[in-house]
This record gives structure tokens, C-alpha cells and sequence, in this order.
């Protein structure tokens, strides 16, 4: 581990075994907490009496207890007597908010969709059930269910009863949620819990694979074939390629698009951790803001959960699962942002003449292995058929037809993936509920190592700041790097790869298979030795880029993989902004005149919404525009499969300079030159956006040594070729006229959601306006069939723009980003916090919390969290008593 500075304030004496136990009971992202193995630990048959009463009691039974008292904004403050039940009442107020999202998705990944839905248009639903079939992450967590802990098991069954309880007690055909009444809202067995946190973790590999699963089809075996399976040829010989893996066999384009498909990109975060040094109380501070979408089955649900004298935990998981992903207790808080890494790897496979599922490898031919799968698919007319469909797997896994690549007689892509067997993340948390001290919670990320793909970033109470990327990477010989870093001059294909972020391989060569290597947590992974991570006393963070800068000058550099994220290259305009927030010491800064925050400082800093394109590049824009003096033409905009482009005009930009002048570089609802400011960066290529080697935004280029303040200034104009800067300034323009927008109009007037038929004003920029708070109209598609969102009609008014009409409203809906937004301070006294869950506690539009959070949210009026008891007490608006 690197160490920044020295100077710690002293350990104080309040933290007790029983605080540190309530770390230990969170779940990640992956979803699952553990008991304590301690012979005097209270099981799920073994509970002590005296729990709390309360207004009403529901249910029946001696296992489990637990009381669920509704605070501010309807968040549920679970309490009982031991950790099984806590997770029993977590389970029971969990179906009380989200009970479609945890019943679809146990659907989902059981490959049952087609069954209670049909097979659905382009056969979307039996595709589904094929592709999680052959991943396999039911059956895979059903064989290792086996072989749990009887505590670990206890967590799940605790959780599941609390659920199926709820389901019972209020009806299907009388829950609030979209699925109310359908016939495949069923009571969840323990072990599809259990698989359904298995698939969560597959989020940055097998999980973005699945469209191009079941459509991996053999092409027909050349009839001329000599040899092929059952043939006496077993010895592969090695040749040119051709088809696909060849240059001019492949659509690029096509090919590029599918990649990047495959890549979370969407889903993001930023994660502050402060220390002593710039805490106006000494202790630690935490900024939680996960980028996550605002709809589906990856919205989070805010919870407090107590075991009085040993936990006391608050924070988010993800709808459907036990345990608290992000949050803190009395002595660290903690969140998470989604990592550079690479989560899986691809390997393009040349296939034997004539046999297009025999496959090189080495010196010798290797069989795919088929996998037959019978769907039972619902009819029109109400009776359900099976059909069966193959699929085909290498050694590595799955094959999979990326457009543009296919699978030809020639040629095809299979992935391995890192996280397919990742049960080690009940050893991550068994060992955190173990945790002593914030040294023990860190070193657990090393001798469990199951973190799937996120970032930490963590604070102490007693002042200490750590970043770390333990996620799950494949782990290449320094050879298969070498040659891998050397293809991608000389190969398109794994160019466009890995310009998508997808590491492409050669399949047929050993060379790059993953290596085993001591201290990996499964064969074939980077050993917890060379993970990074940094400690500091001063501050870290994260926004998505890689590992390398976790602070704005002092950088975190080392033999690590390219594979973990890669080093001295550009960073987005987000980590700049981040950076520049958290470096700023100056009296008129985010942190005052102090240079230490306070948690109102804090919370401010974290919604303060200056774009960092806008920070360094509106001055010089203006300047230009004003010199250009009023009309520009401009020529025709092409446009997308997707988008009209634009007609070639002349547009008079003299109300745009005036709007662009005025205008502060920050996106607040009454921010005037926000939504223009964001039509003229999207007229520009990413390539140039992220200074990507074409230099028609950026003057000076990216400077490994100053990641923070390069690439820089405006790139002059052109000499005797049209200025870009005015040309996309007119489309900017005319993009905002499109959707019935004048130059001047403020983000309030563009931005927004819809909420239960009621539009509101949303605040916040997107990746490409590089503010903190991160608002957007693209994030991963959810996955869940609310027919809300299924049947929602999304259309983009004009190519590479962020505007649309959505369901009859238009400007630029809000369906991901900032999503549970925590700001937290240590004190003398524990913790402090204020927080925002933007979509409100329920999945049910009807609720009043699904609105009134966002329009707190758009207020900016941050909610006090309750987590001491007399808090809680006090913001009581119900109680309840359940047993199982």
C-alpha cells in the first residue's frame, strides 16, 4: 500500500468490537452480510427475547423478529436481535418497496421470461432466457449454495422469509408495484436470492454480453470440408488469416458500435474520501455519488439496519438484495465507484476449413462444447410450448456474435470472465464483520479479494482517507501483455477493441491464457499484491478513470496490468472537475477560508455543478464568437440510423455569444447557456472531446505530468477551412430550435423527468459538460419489464445531441446519474450526514416519496439523515413488529 502523509490524530476510545462488528454486515453491490462464527452468536433458531413491540404486529412464528419504524422520506430503520433479524425485517421492507424488482429479475436470470411473458418482439425474452441459460449463474450459484456456511445461508434464508412474508401477507394481487397481480410474482427460495446477487456482479462482463449470446449461431460446415470433428486430423497448422480477423473482412464501424455496447460505460460514480488534513472536525468525511440509472432494477434503496449493542449500519443496496452496498457506521463510511478494469477478456478464435466449431489451439483442434436449451414459451393463445435452442462454449466460455465480426467458417469471439465464479465475496464481508479496526476493513480487501469491479473509496473517524481498485482482473504473463500492447499497432480489430474498452485476444494462442499466480483469489486473476490502492491524510477520489490519479498531484503510479486501467493517459472532464474541487485551498474555494471543510461546505462542493469544459474552454469560445461577429454558414449535418442530422443554413450567432457571455459555467435550473453550451460540445467527435489526436477543440494536447490541467486552451481556427468552434455553435443553435428552444433557454426549461405525469426541473451536467453531479438521458437500458418503461417512446430529435421527445414532452430526460448522494462527517460525537435518493424509497409512481424525493432533489434540499436514536425516534412516522 502507498502511504501519502503521516500525520493521524489520535485513535479515539469510543469505537467498540460490537461497532466494528456492524461494518461487516454489508454487501457491496454484491448483495449478501454474514453472522459471526463466535459460539455465542445468536443464529436463526437461536434468538434472544425482548425485542421492541410496535403499532402492529404481522406474521406469526419464533425464528425471526424485527421491527420497521418509517423515518423522513419513508427510509426503514430496521431493528432486531440479532443479524438474522435484521435481515429477516430488511427482507420484509424490501418487498414493502420493491417487491417486482427482485420477483422479475429471479425471472430473468433463470431463463424464464419467454414462460410468462412469450417470446416477445424479435424474440427479446427467449433471447434472454438462452443467454442467461448459458451463462449459467443460477446453476452456478445452485452448486455452490451446497457448499455455503450454515451462517452464510442464514443471511439469505433470514432475507427471503422477510420478503416471502410480506408477498403473503399483502397479496400479489394487491402489492403497489407495475407486476400487482401477474402470476409470476411467486414467494423467492433463499438460493435464487443468493444467484440474483451471483448476476449482479456480472454487471461489467457476462451481464453486457447477453445480447449477442443467443444469436451465436455456426455457419453452415463447407461442403468440401477434409477434416473437421471425428476427422484423424488432430494437429492445427497455422496460416494467414482470413474472414473475419482479417482487415477487410470485418465492418469496423459495426464492429465498434457492438464493443462499445458491451461496456458499462454509462454507469459511474464519484467518490470523495477527506481526511484530517482538510476536515474542519479531524475526523474523516465521505462524498457517496453513485451514476446509476434512475429506473430498472439497478435503483437503489436507502436503509438503516440495528442490532442493538453490536451493528448499527446505514446506507443503500441495490432494489432486491440484503445488506447496505454503500454507507457507514460509528466508525467508517464508505462507497464505490465503478472500475477502469477490465472484467472479462475476448478472444478471437480462428475455426478449422470446414468445421466452424473446431477451433485452434496451439498445435491441436479443440471442440466447442454445445449446449442445448428447451424454453418454454408462452402463445398468443395463452398455451405455453417448449423450444429448444443451442448455444456454443470454448474452454474460455460462451461464444458470442459481436456485429461486424459474426461467426463465419473462419472466424469467431468467445470471452472468459472474471467474476463467473466469484463466491468470494461472502469471504469479503465475513471478514469485514470480523473487522476490529478501519486497518482491519482495509486489509480485507486483500485476504478475501472479492471485490467483483469497483473502486473503494473509504473514511476513517479518526481522520485517514484510502482509495483502492481490488475489482477482479484477468492477470496476463508479462509476455501475453507484451504482445498484446504490440497488436494493438498493428491489428484494427483489437484497436477498435480496445478503444471501446474491450481487451481482445488472440484465442488460439496459449500464450494468453490468464496465468495463476500465488495470493489470486481464483486461479487466472491479479493478485491482491498488485492491486492498487493509496492512504492519505489530506483527500481521494475517483470518477472512473483509472487508478493512476486518486488525487490531483500526487499520482499512483507502479507495475500494475493494463488490464486494471491504464496509466498516464487522458482523464474525462469529470476526474478534472473533481480534481480541481478538492485541490482548491484558496480562501474563496469550495473548503473556505480554512481550507477544511465543513459538512455544509461538503454538500455544497458535491452540488456545485461547475462544468470543467465550460471552466476552461467558455472564455476563449466567447472571444471567438464575438469576433466572428452575427451570421455563419454552415453546411449539412449528416445524420444517424437513429437522428435526422442538420440542414446547411446560415445561423446568426449574435444571441448565442450574448447567452454563452452572460452565462457562469454552471448548470442550475435558472442556468441560461447550459443546454446550448452542451449542444456545441456534442457537435464535436469524442475523439476530439477527449483530445484523441484530431485537435479541433484543444490547443495544447494531454501532458502525462499535468493530467488535471491538459489537454488545454481552444485550438486556433483553421487557416481557409471553416472554424469548427463556429460551425458547431450554429448547429448548437440549430439543434435547440429543432426541439423549440431559443439560445437562452436554462437548463430548468430542458432538463428533466417525468414523475408520476408531473415534469420536473432537474439540475446537474453530463460526462461531457465534466460537472460532478451527473445527470443524462442514455444509461444502461433497464432490464426489468415495467411496461412503463417498455413502452415508452424515446426518440432523438438530432444526431449527436442530448435532446428528444419523449412520450410527447421534449428536451433531454433524465433517466441516470446522481442517484443516492451522501455527504458525511466524523465528529467527536459519531457520524453526521445529509443525503438525497432522488427517485424516492418505492417503485410505485403512485407513492408520494417517488416525487417528492426528486423534487427535493431539484431544490437541492438535502434530506438530515436519521441515524442516531433520538433521530429516528423522532422522525418515527410508523412502526411495525414482523415475525417468521
Amino acid at each position: 500500500m502507498a502511504t501519502g502523509e503521516d500525520r493521524r490524530p489520535p485513535t479515539r476510545g469510543r469505537r467498540t468490537r460490537a461497532a466494528a462488528l456492524g461494518v461487516a454486515t454489508v454487501l457491496l453491490l454484491a448483495g449478501v452480510a454474514a453472522c459471526s462464527d463466535d459460539d455465542d452468536e445468536p443464529t436463526a433458531t437461536s434468538r434472544p427475547t425482548g425485542t421492541t413491540t410496535a403499532d402492529e404486529v404481522v406474521g406469526s412464528g419464533d425464528r425471526y423478529e424485527a421491527t420497521i419504524r418509517r423515518g423522513t422520506g419513508g427510509v426503514p430503520h430496521v431493528t432486531g436481535a440479532t443479524i438474522t433479524d435484521a435481515a429477516f425485517g430488511q427482507g420484509y421492507a424490501s418487498g414493502e418497496d420493491h417487491t417486482c424488482d427482485l420477483a422479475d429479475q429471479i425471472v430473468k436470470i433463470k431463463g424464464e421470461r419467454a414462460r410468462w411473458n412469450g417470446a416477445g418482439a424479435d424474440d427479446v425474452h427467449l433471447s434472454s432466457d438462452v443467454a442467461w441459460r448459458t451463462i449459467g449463474i443460477h446453476q452456478r450459484a445452485t452448486a455452490d449454495w451446497a457448499e455455503l456456511e450454515a451462517d452464510d445461508k442464514a443471511l439469505f434464508e433470514a432475507f427471503t422469509a422477510g420478503w416471502n412474508l410480506h408477498l403473503e401477507h399483502t397479496g400479489a394481487d394487491q402489492i403497489d408495484g407495475w407486476c400487482q397481480g401477474l402470476p409470476w410474482v411467486q414467494p423467492v427460495e433463499p438460493v435464487d436470492a443468493y444467484a440474483y446477487a451471483r448476476a449482479v456482479i456480472l454487471l461489467a462482463s457476462s451481464g453486457q454480453l447477453t445480447g449477442y449470446i443467443a444469436g451465436a449461431t455456426p455457419p453452415e460446415a463447407a461442403a468440401t470440408a477434409t477434416t473437421g470433428p471425428g476427422s484423424d486430423t488432430t494437429t492445427a497448422t497455422t496460416s494467414a488469416r482470413s474472414g473475419p480477423g482479417s482487415d477487410g473482412a470485418v465492418d469496423l464501424g459495426a464492429f465498434a458500435e457492438s464493443v462499445a455496447l458491451a461496456a458499462p460505460g454509462d454507469i459511474g460514480s464519484n467518490g470523495w474520501a477527506i481526511g484530517a488534513d482538510r476536515s474542519a472536525s479531524g475526523g474523516g468525511m465521505l462524498v457517496a455519488n453513485p451514476h446509476f440509472p434512475w429506473e430498472g432494477e439497478l435503483r437503489f434503496w436507502e436503509v438503516h439496519l440495528t442490532v442493538p449493542g453490536e451493528t448499527d449500519i446505514y446506507g443503500v443496496q441495490l432494489a432486491g438484495l440484503p445488506g447496505i452496498g454503500i454507507g457507514f457506521t460509528e466508525e467508517f463510511a464508505w462507497t464505490h465507484t465503478v472500475s477502469a478494469g477490465n472484467r472479462f477478456t475476448a478472444y478471437r478464435l480462428d475455426l478449422q476449413p470446414g468445421s466452424p466449431t473446431t477451433y485452434r489451439y496451439g498445435e491441436e483442434w479443440r471442440e466447442m462444447t454445445p449446449a442445448t436449451h428447451t424454453i418454454e414459451v408462452l402463445g398468443a393463445d395463452g398455451a405455453v410450448a417448449e423450444v429448444e435452442r443451442t448455444t456454443w462454449s470454448t474452454h474460455y466460455g460462451p461464444v458470442i456474435d459481436f456485429p461486424g465480426f459474426g461467426w463465419t467458417d473462419a472466424a469467431t469471439i468467445t470471452y472468459r470472465d472474471a467474476n463467473i465464479d466469484n463466491d468470494e465475496f461472502i469471504q469479503q464481508y465475513f471478514g469485514m464483520l470480523q473487522a476490529d479496526s478501519f486497518d482491519e476493513f482495509v486489509d480485507v480487501q486483500s485476504t478475501a479479494n472479492g471485490i467483483p469491479l469497483f473502486n473503494t473509496v473509504a473514511a476513517s473517524a479518526d481522520g485517514r482517507a484510502w482509495y483502492a481498485d481490488t475489482s477482479a482482473t484477468p492477470n496476463l504473463s508479462p509476455a501475453a501483455l507484451s504482445a498484446y500492447e504490440a497488436s494493438l499497432d498493428t491489428d484494427p480489430i483489437v484497436k477498435v477493441a480496445a478503444d471501446s474498452g474491450a481487451v481482445l485476444l488472440d484465442g488460439s494462442d496459449p500464450l494468453f491464457e490468464w496465468m495463476d499466480e500465488p495470493g489470486a483469489r481464483d486461479p487466472g486473476l491479479v493478485p491482491a499484491a498488485r492491486q492498487p490502492s493509496v492512504e492519505r491524510s489530506d483527500y481521494v477520489f475517483n470518477a472512473n478513470d483509472s487508478f493512476w490519479v486518486p488525487h490531483a498531484t500526487a499520482f499512483l503510479a507502479g507495475d500494475y496490468s493494463p488490464l486494471h486501467g491504464r496509466q498516464e493517459t487522458v482523464r474525462s472532464t469529470r476526474t478534472r472537475e473533481n480534481a480541481t474541487v478538492l485541490d482548491d485551498t484558496t480562501p474563496s474555494g469550495p473548503s473556505g477560508a480554512d481550507g477544511k471543510f465543513d459538512l455544509d461546505e461538503l454538500a455544497t462542493a458535491a452540488l456545485a455543478n461547475r462544468g470543467y469544459a465550460a471552466r476552461v474552454l467558455l472564455e476563449p469560445v466567447v472571444g471567438r464568437c464575438l469576433a466572428a461577429g452575427g451570421p455563419v454558414a454552415v453546411p449539412e449535418m449528416a445524420g444517424t440510423e437513429t437522428a435526422p442530422g442538420l440542414p446547411a443554413a446560415t445561423v446568426d450567432l449574435t444571441a448565442a455569444c450574448t447567452v454563452l457571455a452572460a452565462w457562469d459555467g454552471v448548470y442550475d435550473l435558472d442556468s441560461a447557456g447550459a443546454p446550448l453550451w452542451r449542444e456545441f460540445l456534442f457537435k464535436f467527435p469524442p475523439s476530439d472531446r477527449f483530445d484523441l489526436g484530431t485537435g479541433t477543440l484543444w490547443a495544447e494536447p494531454f501532458d502525462p505530468a499535468h493530467p488535471i490541467t491538459t489537454p488545454s486552451g481552444l485550438a486556433p481556427a483553421p487557416a481557409g477551412a471553416p472554424d469548427p468552434v463556429l460551425v458547431n455553435l450554429a448547429r448548437a443553435v440549430q439543434a435547440l430550435e429543432v426541439a423549440g428552444f431559443e439560445p437562452g433557454a436554462t437548463l430548468g426549461e430542458v432538463q428533466f423527468v417525468v414523475r408520476n405525469g408531473v415534469r420536473i426541473p432537474i439540475h446537474g451536467g453530463s460526462g461531457i459538460d465534466g460537472t460532478t453531479n451527473v445527470v443524462g438521458a442514455t444509461g444502461l437500458p433497464p432490464t426489468v419489464l415495467d411496461p412503463a418503461l417498455v413502452d415508452r417512446k424515446q426518440e432523438r430529435l438530432v444526431a449527436n445531441s442530448a435532446l428528444y421527445r419523449v412520450d410527447g414532452e421534449t428536451g433531454t430526460p433524465v433517466v441516470f446519474g446522481t442517484s443516492f448522494l451522501l455527504a458525511l462527517q466524523f465528529t467527536d460525537d459519531g457520524p453526521e450526514a445529509q443525503a438525497f435518493l432522488v427517485y424516492g424509497d418505492t417503485e410505485d409512481p403512485t407513492d408520494p416519496r417517488f416525487t417528492e424525493a426528486t423534487e427535493a432533489f431539484s431544490a437541492k434540499e438535502w434530506r438530515p439523515v436519521e441515524f442516531r436514536e433520538a433521530d429516528v425516534a423522532e422522525g418515527t412516522t410508523s412502526s411495525l413488529t414482523v415475525r417468521g
